[in-house]
């Protein structure tokens, strides 16, 4: 998924509840699984790489590979929700559980580039047969899906908006 839209979802999903009023940590949360992402771009562009080299080659390296396996953790999200549940922390819980949605809307949406969601304890990959954005894999389909369940959770959020700055 592009990241904007796990922001988009994640609000709608879980700023409700208990973790009503936690929209930073939730917004934070969603994107943290991809701040490695961004580094490694503006590290491949600085060496300037061309964009092909950068998404068939370098991004696949076994180095870069191992760090974007950090932040795409489930065990390591949920062990760290726990903690912050333990510590009756809500912000924590709300970043850390945007983390975890996160992962969970990438797993069917991630072919080639699947991530290893199951880090430390195995380096298996989920290799969805839908991509959000490779035709090859029904990209087409995917990016779809991803805008209406986009379109609809900015429906539901903009009627909770009470600001101009919302």
């Amino acid at each position: 998924m592009n990241t904007p839209g796990h922001s988009i979802l994640n609000l709608a999903i879980l700023n409700r509840g208990e973790l009503t009023g936690y929209s930073w940590p939730i917004v934070i949360g969603s994107w943290l699984p991809d701040a490695a992402i961004f580094v490694f771009y503006g590290w491949a562009k600085a060496m300037g790489l061309p964009e092909a080299v950068i998404w068939r080659e370098a991004y696949y390296s076994p180095f870069w590979q191992g760090i974007f396996a950090i932040g795409n953790s489930m065990p390591l999200a949920l062990l760290a929700m726990a903690g912050a549940v333990w510590l009756r922390r809500s912000g924590w819980v709300a970043l850390f559980a945007s983390m975890l949605l996160h992962h969970l809307e990438d797993l069917p949406l991630h072919h080639d580039d699947a991530h290893q969601h199951f880090w430390p304890l195995s380096s298996y990959r989920f290799i969805s047969p839908v991509s959000y954005w490779d035709r090859d894999h029904y990209g087409a389909y995917g990016a779809l899906a991803e805008l209406i369940l986009t379109a609809i959770a900015t429906g539901l959020l903009w009627r909770q908006v009470r600001s101009r700055w919302g």
